[in-house]
């Protein structure tokens, strides 16, 4: 590492004490510093941002498939103290790690411990999207590996800043993609990768709708210990809520709930990068695309009205155009099953999707979402997706558990830094063809729209005073 970088990020992790109080950590050698021949190899893990999807999938997938024995969560890190309580315990039980590795010093409401704890090889990002950026560009700087919830960011210029941010400092981020790692989704890929389609002119994605607004207050007093400042963040100043944040249930015990924040704009874009982030990667891939990025970009969506707070898009009807001439389409599952289908020149298609069921043995009548619902992928004629194809692409171990491999191996990953930022960065362009309501013409190479002051000032967002990306950026350039 240059000097100018080591200088820097020593800066930062001082100006990371918290009221210039040092912080009390055992002094603990990182595996990453001692390397592979280390007495003890398994990485550690701090995770920011203790919620449903940390919970349900993200923990467990890192201690599935044998990786209780590489790794171990010893830090957590939430705004909430009773999510963090919750979290240790959790933790601390049979289903997941067995025994309380998480002290008092690290399971603390400030992320920046986190990132100033030496002991701490690696770090989950799985809080709100408007945190994404910030987070994962001061782990980087910090030196730790980073596994990072999807969106990737919320701004193209933020995704942009992270890969910077990555390639700079020289750590391992992955994003949460687990279709990369899901065989339906991978076969089908393959399959149209093959040419059995022959050329691919339009590509169909389906994504569920949010769900109605729970009757709550819009505006609460903030519970005892909740650092709400911390958690608003770059986003402007605004009241607590449980439908702003996430319900914390009957006498304020923690709840997991798909939480309030995922459906309002200062802290999320809604379902086009929610399930878009996933299904977009998917038909990128199967289109070549997943290097380049559509050229133009046209959508309406409906808002929905009488909510107090939660206001991410309804109905949408979104279209990117491809260099190749292809048209990726996106709505509702109104419209489209579900998942993605490919269709060539011929008529003919591919689809995969979140179906519970396996391949049925008949083959589907139409591409309908009623016909297509249930179905992990179908064919319109079953033999385009059986058989072996001429480039196979890899299986993966479950997506989280690739993860820890990438850390362990230093080796290629399963979703490479570029296609990250280029799938989000397809989600966003979606988002701002939406809210502007009329087509954009994007350069993908330079990361710019074309002849569009307006649209370009969209590629970062406004920021709170304190917090945000904007003072990294000339260091990332």
């Amino acid at each position: 590492m240059q000097k100018k970088a080591l200088s820097s990020r020593r800066d930062f992790i001082r100006g990371s004490l918290l009221s210039g109080a040092a912080l009390a950590f055992p002094t603990i050698i990182p595996s990453s510093v001692i390397g592979e021949t280390a007495p003890s190899k398994k990485i550690t893990i701090g995770v920011v941002g203790c919620g449903r999807i940390a919970q349900s999938f993200n923990i467990p997938g890192c201690l599935s498939d044998g990786g209780r024995d590489l790794c171990d969560f010893i830090a957590l890190s939430d705004v909430d103290p009773d999510r963090r309580k919750h979290y240790r315990q959790l933790l601390a039980g049979e289903k997941f790690q067995g025994r309380d590795l998480v002290s008092d010093a690290r399971c603390v409401s400030d992320y920046r411990q986190l990132l100033a704890d030496p002991a701490i090889d690696a770090i989950m990002v799985t809080v709100p999207d408007h945190w994404h950026a910030q987070i994962a560009i001061e782990a980087c700087m910090a030196k730790k590996d980073v596994f990072l919830q999807k969106p990737m960011a919320m701004s193209i210029g933020e995704g942009r800043a992270i890969a910077n941010a990555v390639k700079k400092y020289g750590v391992i981020l992955r994003t949460g993609t687990q279709q990369r790692a899901t065989e339906n989704f991978i076969r089908a890929v393959e399959c149209v990768r093959d040419g059995r389609l022959g050329k691919v002119v339009r590509v169909e994605v389906g994504i569920p709708d949010d769900p109605k607004e729970y009757d709550l207050p819009a505006e609460e007093p903030v519970p005892t210990g909740f650092d709400w400042n911390m958690w608003l963040g770059s986003t402007p100043e605004a009241p607590y809520a449980q439908l702003r944040s996430h319900r914390r249930g009957p006498d304020g015990k923690v709840n997991f709930s798909r939480p309030g924040w995922m459906t309002i704009q200062s802290y999320d874009m809604g379902m086009i990068a929610n399930w878009g982030a996933h299904h977009i990667d998917t038909a990128q891939r199967g289109l070549g695309a997943e290097n380049e990025g559509p050229v133009s970009v046209v959508g309406t969506a409906e808002y929905p009205k009488g909510r107090k707070l939660w206001n991410t898009h309804g109905e949408c009807d979104v279209t990117w155009t491809y260099a190749s001439g292809a048209e990726m389409k996106l709505g509702s599952t109104r419209k489209y099953p579900c998942g993605i289908r490919f269709i060539g020149e011929s008529g003919d298609w591919i689809f995969c999707g979140f179906g519970g069921a396996k391949q049925t043995s008949d083959d589907p009548k139409s591409a309908s979402p009623s016909e297509l619902e249930g179905r992990k992928i179908a064919a319109s004629r079953r033999e385009l997706i059986e058989g072996a194809v001429a480039k196979p692409l890899p299986r993966l171990k479950e997506h989280n558990r690739e993860w820890i491999e990438e850390m362990r191996t230093r080796g290629p990953l399963a979703m490479p830094l570029e296609e990250a930022q280029r799938t989000s960065t397809t989600c966003i362009l979606g988002y701002t063809a939406m809210k502007l309501g009329r087509k954009l013409n994007w350069d993908f190479k330079a990361e710019r729209f074309i002849g569009d002051d307006e649209a370009n000032r969209t590629l970062f967002r406004e920021e709170r005073e304190g917090f945000g990306i904007k003072r990294y950026l000339k260091e990332l350039a």
